[in-house]
């Protein structure tokens, strides 16, 4: 069908089919600019994570009681923290030889309060303190 020059101009379907690939690219667009905002904010919240849990687990032995069954909880940087002191390690820990009351485990758990957030877990040894 040919169109007459007063019948000039684009025909519905053309028009709905040009608004579909915007639609789709404009769709596109804003899902990788809110995962990225999703995952700068996750990365925050790690890096706060880790911060927080490396801080404990410094002052361990210095202002923190360095004892056997030593538990304690607090808030930082709006995390929740809790450290736990025991005896034992866990069955994934490679240890070489050690002798009976030698060392003692440090376990820093600190998570997010919001629901998404995964709780970050930092295991070490300290030494027991030796009399002097």
């Amino acid at each position: 069908m040919r169109r007459s020059k007063s019948q000039r101009g684009f025909t519905l379907i053309e028009t709905l089919v040009s608004l579909s690939i915007a639609a789709l690219a404009v769709s596109g667009f804003y899902q990788a600019l809110s995962t990225g905002l999703f995952m700068e904010r996750r990365s925050g919240i790690q890096a706060d994570q880790m911060l927080v849990a490396t801080q404990l687990f410094e002052r361990v032995g210095i202002d923190l009681v360095l004892r056997t069954g030593a538990q304690e909880t607090g808030t930082s940087k709006g995390l929740e923290w809790s450290l736990t002191i025991s005896e034992g390690g866990t069955s994934d820990m490679q240890l070489g030889p050690i002798q009976a009351n030698e060392v003692l485990f440090v376990y820093v758990t600190v998570e997010s309060p919001q629901a998404d957030g995964v709780p970050l877990v930092l295991r070490g040894i300290r030494y027991r303190e030796t009399p002097i």
